[in-house]
């Protein structure tokens, strides 16, 4: 019976671990080509200056010395009428000399709020939300910069009146470094994979904070310890609007150098984004099925993902055969990698490829269980500090 019920689990653990990574993308590539979802190309192009929105852009910062006055000439210099865009920039009480180097760059046309104490992003936003001009607001981050046409190409779907969000594409820059090609590069080029095809089959709810923007009579005062990238997108989908990802709206940022630097980022997110989706329980009930669907596949069972390794790892341990065997060997080979490559990194030593991939995979996983357990223990991340090396 014991046997029976380890290749019970095995199986079991091994679906799910390959629904979550391989499965839930094919189903959507496969269920794009089956069924052509409602496109948002059509108007986009061709669009008028005379009839483009009036659009606040919102730029939160907090001990941004180093890149605030690059992302104010970034914002000041995008391809869009300068009448029609309003640039705030928002201090979440910086100890550092951002709010001057600010106040040098701003000019006329960006308009500066300090707050006197740090409270985290969704305070910031909270701050300036009532009195923003625009009927598109952008959300962006201070290390984010955009590509020249970006602005535009992110608000021109919203002359199609059921779009209330859409998401732009984050490229990494910082190719020297293994984590912007093999870490987080190649899980945003995977998880822009997913989100277009989401976004082809109706809404996609994963948000990127460094470039998105939402219609402003959708956006609402949050909690502080409320996510506002992840909750927006669900904001809008609950009012019955489509959200949508566009790859030719594009910025740029530096990924972080050190797989120990995104570990401590990639708790924090989870944590806050169950958080935010607890939040948001009252409102799934008004979502539409394919957003549940998105939920659970892409975000729910991608948390429990190391619960289901650590499983599958036991289950076949259990068991015996050749076939068996090697998948055990296989799986403790992998660990033994991610190990060696924390090791040299812990040790300040260079990860090879080789080593990194299952470096990465693990640290992200454990992460899981990091943010998981601090939401659990009560742990909430309204202010957070952020990798020195994505400045």
């Amino acid at each position: 019976e014991l046997m029976e019920a380890a290749g019970i689990a095995f199986w079991l653990f091994l679906g799910l671990t390959g629904y979550v990574y391989a499965g839930y993308p094919v189903l959507l590539a496969l269920w794009c080509r089956i069924r052509r979802g409602p496109e948002a190309e059509p108007g986009w192009r061709g669009a008028e200056e005379a009839v483009l929105p009036k659009v606040s852009l919102i730029i939160p910062a907090y001990n941004e010395e180093q890149v605030i006055v690059r992302k104010i000439r970034n914002s000041l210099e995008v391809d869009y009428p300068a009448h029609l865009l309003e640039i705030v920039v928002v201090s979440d009480g910086s100890s550092d000399s951002t709010e001057a180097l600010a106040r040098q760059a701003a000019g006329e046309r960006v308009r500066l709020v300090f707050l006197e104490d740090r409270q985290g992003k969704t305070a910031c936003i909270n701050a300036v939300l009532p009195g923003l001009l625009g009927e598109i607001v952008v959300f962006t981050d201070a290390n984010a910069f955009f590509l020249p046409d970006a602005l535009r190409e992110l608000v021109r779907p919203f002359r199609l009146p059921r779009i209330g969000c859409v998401m732009g594409e984050l490229v990494y820059a910082q190719e020297d470094s293994l984590n912007s090609t093999l870490g987080e590069g190649l899980y945003w080029r995977y998880e822009n994979f997913i989100k277009e095809r989401e976004s082809r089959l109706g809404s996609t709810i994963v948000g990127n904070g460094a470039i998105y923007a939402m219609r402003r009579d959708l956006c609402r005062i949050l909690p502080l310890e409320v996510e506002t990238d992840v909750a927006n997108p669900l904001l809008a989908l609950s009012a019955g609007y489509r959200v949508i990802f566009v790859r030719t709206a594009r910025c740029r940022e530096r990924a972080s150098t050190t797989v120990r630097e995104e570990f401590g980022r990639k708790a924090r997110i989870i944590t806050n984004q169950i958080t935010s989706y607890l939040y948001g329980w009252r409102d799934f009930r008004s979502l539409p099925a394919g957003a549940i669907l998105q939920i659970v596949s892409h975000k729910v069972l991608r948390w429990l993902v190391p619960f289901f390794l650590g499983g599958l790892l036991a289950a076949t341990a259990a068991r015996r055969g050749p076939l068996l065997d090697g998948m055990l060997a296989l799986q403790v080979l992998f660990y033994a990698a991610a190990l060696a490559g924390w090791g040299l990194e812990s040790a300040k030593r260079p990860v090879p490829r080789l080593l990194f991939l299952p470096y990465y995979f693990c640290a992200v996983n454990v992460a899981s269980i990091k943010g998981m357990v601090d939401f659990a223990l009560g742990r909430h991340y309204a202010v957070w500090e952020k990798a020195a090396s994505t400045r």
